[in-house]
């Protein structure tokens, strides 16, 4: 039986890597081997789409005036 941590890590991990990719702009590159993974990399990449990233350049702009 798998524990808690090693089941969630790797999803917590595809989750922030959607994410980071729809920050950065590139377009979507799920996983084709694992279906939950790929679940998750969506979920994060729609968010990510949706979020400003922490150090986006409209935020430094801001701070510039």
């Amino acid at each position: 039986m798998m524990s808690g941590n090693e089941s969630s890590q790797p999803d917590e991990e595809w989750f922030d890597r959607g994410k980071e990719d729809a920050w950065a702009g590139k377009s979507k590159q799920p996983p084709e081997h694992d279906p939950q993974a790929a679940s998750f990399y969506d979920l994060g990449y729609s968010e990510g789409e949706i979020e400003r990233p922490p150090t986006s350049p409209q935020a430094a702009d801001a701070e510039k005036s």
